[in-house]
């Protein structure tokens, strides 16, 4: 069965034929685990083999791979007449419900996109597979995709596993296509709002209330041993189940969440949902309403197990069972998923009530374990203090970072693969154009040979096929990595000491790993007491006085020496990162730039810089777009006299040869500013009316301006006690882990004793073009 859709569409009365042209070239790719082709032994058998044999589907110990497929082909010989009798007891007049609500689902899908959008559907397990549904989208006209892992929780044995297969396949094959993932949406506006209104509507519909009925939330469940190893689909769940109970209003104690699906004879998240139907049957509830939380199609877990296993399970101790369907082509569900794929996910804000679990096996870390068993693995440039108060670094040259340096666009594959393959718990990588710098959690019991291990393998995720020549690689444990942290954090380890943008840098390194599925309690606890630490820092010291801004710093000059006229030029900032947001903070608030005086170009709805980017631009012009290679963004900086970007991706944007014609730059010349340390231009230092400021220029300017701070005794002074006060709550954190794990404890103080820092040259052949 093809897994192209070729339906017509209807486009918008008000597109213009740019905009048709333009969506022409994008497609969606919805993907879910999927089905046999029929529901007899044979075809079972087979689907099963593939499923079983995914490593991520059943973990053996580490040395032992070698076993999955012949493990996952001697289960499948087993369950395969078991599993066929359940199929067919759900089987359509052809296929399984999950395919055909699935291509459902992608034509609705498609109807309401803007003309020209085209949707993909793929099973990561059957037929129509990944790889090759990936293979048909290259060979078709799609420029730009979308990947929806039909899956709002992350976890690895769902949305990992297939978004690996999108990765190899980006990776061996080079296809032109451009993929953007939506890997987590768990707590997604639409989404929320959608699952919370079908189950509204149902209860309504049957005339269920909380005074007569128990509400159980019924997901599927995942083995301990994943939870404690890390995965945040325990996390996510509960986050989704709250926000959904918010919205419901149904009381706590009238509510719960259950867990189903298991099988073999490992331990699961608890309590499971066939034990706690029993027990409501005994306690006396004659009426229990499931909603299958975590499913967003009708499959084999819902119309079999539930709603014929548990069915029978309850009946037969006199109560009744009501199934709310799963969310499959629900109107407002399909609008939620047009958004989502539109404008990527919005997460909901604050708080919302806990749902009942009896899970205890959640792997959250006490008191203490995080700091001890954190690691941090990278490579950084030198800043202007030299780190000489911190844990001993050595650092790399300018031109070495970069060959190890990825865009942001591949940290959520880079991490889900590290986690995958080196044993670590949570992860997030600081990755910027000053450092390249990987933070994990190996077991707090872990030995010294296992955190070597696990150390060695991270580090040949990020410096692989290196040799030696230019980049050092440092490694530290535990309160080292800690008041590295702390350092980075507060500025100290910057080339502008006491700059800001670290932190928010720090917030999207949290969310890029959330977005992999690599962040949890560990994740969120430590960046959290880090910002914490910094903003008490800053309070406590004179710190506070020498707060510093990049884009100020950088740019000051310029206009200080009246090179660039900010009263009347019209400026255009392309990219929605961090950098955007301190220019367009620094042009408004430092400089007395009018909001009006702007345009922001930037991609999707997605994050918190989104949000931020809008407030600082006020009543600015805002262009959101879905490539920065569309014609929108040549003809707003055709209309500007500055024009600044703050990308992080590796081709350019803006060539000379897009020059060609836009206006008479020698009448009126253009200044552009790159920030990014890839370079988002190419060519135009050689055209005439064209003045480039690159980020290697960028970086001198903040060089010297850091230059001129660091004169003064006030200055000296307030290093010293920033310095001596991050030392203190360093040391405060309890003994070095890192002689903890050898099995010492220390009893020297923090500027005496030895550090466990490991270095490396290496080096990483990358093109960067």
């Amino acid at each position: 069965m093809s897994s192209r859709l070729e339906l017509p569409t209807a486009g918008a009365a008000c597109e213009t034929p740019q905009d048709a042209e333009s969506a022409r070239k994008r497609g969606v790719l919805l993907i879910n685990l999927g089905t046999p082709d029929r529901p007899d032994v044979p075809a079972v058998r087979r689907y099963l083999r593939e499923f079983l044999s995914d490593p991520a589907v059943i973990r053996l110990p580490r040395g032992m791979g070698w076993l999955n497929r012949p493990l996952g082909r001697w289960i499948a010989q087993f369950r395969a007449p078991r599993s066929a009798a359940m199929y067919s007891k759900i089987w359509g007049e052809t296929e399984s419900p999950l395919l055909t609500i699935t291509q459902d689902q992608a034509t609705s899908l498609e109807e309401l996109l803007p003309r020209g959008w085209r949707v993909f559907y793929a099973m990561r397990y059957g037929r129509p597979g990944i790889l090759e549904t990936l293979r048909r989208i290259d060979a078709s006209d799609i420029e730009e995709l979308v990947v929806v892992p039909m899956y709002p929780q992350y976890s690895d044995p769902t949305t990992g596993t297939a978004l690996r297969l999108v990765y190899k396949y980006l990776k061996t094959e080079n296809p032109r296509v451009h993929v953007t993932t939506r890997n987590t949406w768990f707590d997604d506006q639409g989404y929320i709002s959608a699952q919370a209104k079908l189950l509204q509507e149902y209860a309504a519909s049957h005339g269920l209330n909380p005074d007569n009925t128990y509400l159980l939330f019924s997901t599927h469940g995942l083995p301990t041993s994943y939870v404690k190893a890390g995965d945040p689909y325990p996390q996510h769940i509960a986050r989704t189940v709250g926000l959904v109970a918010s919205r419901l209003g149904w009381p706590e104690d009238r509510m719960s969440l259950a867990f189903q699906s298991r099988f073999g004879p490992v331990e699961w998240m608890q309590p499971y949902t066939d034990e706690v139907l029993t027990e409501l049957s005994e306690s006396g509830e004659k009426r229990v309403l499931i909603c299958p939380i975590s499913f967003t199609v009708d499959c084999l877990e819902t119309l079999e197990e539930i709603d014929i296993q548990y069915r029978t399970l309850v009946e037969k101790a006199g109560s009744e069972l009501f199934l709310c369907p799963a969310l499959n082509t629900y109107g407002p569900f399909m609008s939620a998923l047009k958004t989502l794929v539109l404008r990527g996910p919005r997460p909901m804000r604050g708080q919302v009530p806990k749902v009942r679990t009896t899970e205890s096996s959640s792997g959250d870390p006490t008191p203490g374990d995080d700091l001890d068993a954190l690691v941090m693995v990278g490579a950084s440039l030198k800043g202007r203090l030299n780190g000489s108060a911190g844990p001993n670094l050595a650092y790399s040259a300018d031109t070495a970072l970069r060959r190890v340096k990825r865009s942001q666009c591949e940290v959520p594959g880079l991490l889900q693969s590290i986690k995958e393959q080196s044993g670590i718990k949570e992860a997030w990588l600081w990755n910027t154009c000053r450092r390249f710098e990987f933070f994990g959690w190996v077991g707090g019991d872990a030995s010294s040979k296992q955190r070597k291990a696990a150390v060695a393998k991270i580090r040949e995720h990020l410096f692989q096929d290196a040799e030696s020549a230019g980049v050092n690689v440092n490694v530290l444990y535990g309160k080292d990595a800690w008041h590295h942290l702390l350092r980075t954090a507060a500025g100290l380890n910057s080339s502008l000491p006491g700059e800001r943008d670290v932190l928010e840098q720090m917030q999207v390194a949290h969310r890029l790993a959330s977005c992999a599925g690599t962040s949890g309690v560990w994740t969120k606890r430590l960046l959290d007491r880090v910002v914490t630490t910094e903003r008490t820092l800053r309070k406590s010291t004179d710190w506070k006085q020498f707060d510093a801004d990049y884009a100020y710093a950088a740019l000051s000059g310029l206009v200080r020496d009246g090179a660039i006229d900010l009263a009347s030029s019209r400026i255009a900032i392309v990219g929605g990162s961090t950098t955007s947001l301190g220019v367009i903070r620094m042009l408004t608030e430092r400089l007395d730039v009018s909001p009006r005086q702007l345009t922001l170009i930037y991609r999707g709805h997605k994050g918190g810089n989104i949000k931020q980017l809008r407030q600082a631009i006020g009543n600015g012009r805002r262009v959101r777009v879905q490539s920065y290679g569309e014609k929108g963004v040549l003809d707003t900086i055709a209309g500007a006299d500055l024009v600044l970007f703050g990308l992080d991706c590796e081709e350019p944007v803006l060539t000379a040869t897009d020059l060609d014609g836009l206006r008479d730059l020698t009448e009126r010349p253009l200044r552009v500013v790159d920030f990014n340390v890839f370079g988002s231009t190419a060519g135009l230092e050689k055209v005439d009316g064209v003045t480039l400021h690159n980020a290697k220029w960028l970086e001198q300017r903040v060089v010297a301006f850091a230059e001129h701070r660091c004169q003064t005794e006030a200055f000296r002074q307030a290093v010293d006690e920033a310095e001596s006060w991050i030392v203190e709550q360093a040391d405060a954190t309890g003994e070095d882990s890192s002689d903890k794990c050898n099995g010492k404890t220390n009893h020297n103080t923090h500027a005496d004793r030895s550090r466990r820092v490991e270095t490396r040259s290496v080096t990483r052949e990358r093109s960067l073009s």
